[in-house]
């Protein structure tokens, strides 16, 4: 008669489960403090709204951001990971048309409640460890911008300009979005990010 033997769970499913389970966590209390922030203002916000939003102590909150800077500067990464995500767009199209993909991209993620939280934040207002995170991410989008812009001179799609100061006109409109923008206005953050990209780029066309 076979013997019985008690099944066993294996310890790298239970790490796994518990890995899930903190992603999870990270990213529900991420969405919270975006919410937050991009709401009530990042200096009006504290842990402790946050901690009271989600249902969780203090203790809990601080398992996954060191202090409120840290938290900012978390949100804020996720955003600019985001945006950049639009390089893997078509790398054999012509500057121009791979500038207004991206813009698209920049522009859709500024209308959204993690994207108000990098473009709205300024660097004095958080400390200098979490602003040093937010600024990198600031300059690997304003820096692909600029890519696009001497891609695009290169190719023809784009008339010679002075690459520097068109980078900060593209940024700093794409970047006021995040600061009207809200879902019931009336239009979609698709239709506003189509209108912005091809008004702020028709004057980039040799003419």
């Amino acid at each position: 008669m076979p013997v019985k033997t008690r099944a066993v769970k294996s310890p790298w499913i239970a790490a796994s489960a518990r890995a899930i389970e903190r992603a999870e966590k990270r990213t529900a209390i991420l969405q919270t403090a975006a919410h937050l922030f991009s709401t009530k203002g990042f200096q009006k916000t504290s842990l402790d709204d946050i901690a009271v939003a989600l249902g969780i102590t203090k203790p809990t909150l601080y398992y996954y951001a060191k202090n409120k800077d840290d938290l900012i500067a978390q949100v804020a990464g996720l955003a600019s990971d985001e945006i950049l995500k639009a390089r893997e767009g078509d790398e054999n199209a012509p500057g121009l048309e791979q500038l207004k993909y991206f813009l698209r991209r920049y522009a859709g993620v500024t209308s959204t409640e993690t994207g108000r939280c990098l473009v709205m934040l300024a660097d004095y207002d958080i400390g200098e460890g979490a602003g040093a995170e937010v600024r990198t991410g600031k300059r690997a989008v304003d820096q692909h911008i600029r890519d696009l812009l001497a891609l695009g001179v290169r190719d023809g799609s784009i008339a010679p300009c002075d690459i520097k100061l068109t980078t900060f006109m593209l940024a700093g409109s794409i970047n006021g979005i995040g600061r009207w923008f809200r879902e019931d206005g009336g239009l979609s953050a698709e239709k506003v990010a189509e209108v912005f990209v091809n008004q702020m780029t028709m004057g980039l066309a040799p003419r």
